[in-house]
């Protein structure tokens, strides 16, 4: 008796302990009112080509700001560019978009995946360091600030 008490506990306890993981891991990062975060993007030459503070509502995620700002290209499911950011990246522990480009009437930067890609970094202040979440699942704040920037993949990450 006292064996099979244990055991629908244990169960219980580990069924609770992955859900609560597989929250954690999958819960977008959204906007808990309305406000404004400053963007700035760099090209490949490493000129600001914007730098503005942009608008966010209530439940954005950063994508939708990116997205209602600017004309996005993601990556497709093969890595290929998408203007329509139409295909949704999933799995364990990532479910979002993977950002290829970014432009509007004044710039556009293109990146391929293989030679190149956008890095997202936040400014904490002093510095700025590189996201550890995707385009999707960036956390943000009021007057926060992200820079958007291409990199070329010999540069690395630093």
């Amino acid at each position: 008796m006292k064996t099979t008490v244990l055991k629908i506990v244990a169960s219980i306890i580990v069924v609770l302990t992955a859900a609560i993981l597989v929250h954690f891991l999958t819960t977008n990062n959204q906007a808990l009112d309305d406000g404004s975060i400053r963007i700035i993007i760099v090209d490949e030459d490493g000129q600001t080509v914007f730098d503005d503070d942009v608008i966010f509502m209530k439940d954005d995620t950063f994508y939708d700001v990116l997205q209602r700002e600017f004309d996005l290209t993601c990556a497709s499911s093969t890595y290929q560019s998408d203007p329509t950011c139409s295909y949704i990246f999933q799995s364990f522990g990532y479910e979002g978009r993977i950002l290829l480009g970014i432009s509007n009437d004044d710039f556009s930067i293109q990146t391929d995946w293989a030679d190149s890609f956008i890095a997202i970094e936040i400014y904490d202040g002093t510095d700025y360091y590189l996201a550890t979440q995707g385009v999707s699942n960036i956390e943000f704040l009021e007057n926060d600030q992200i820079r958007i920037s291409f990199r070329a993949v010999t540069e690395g990450l630093s």
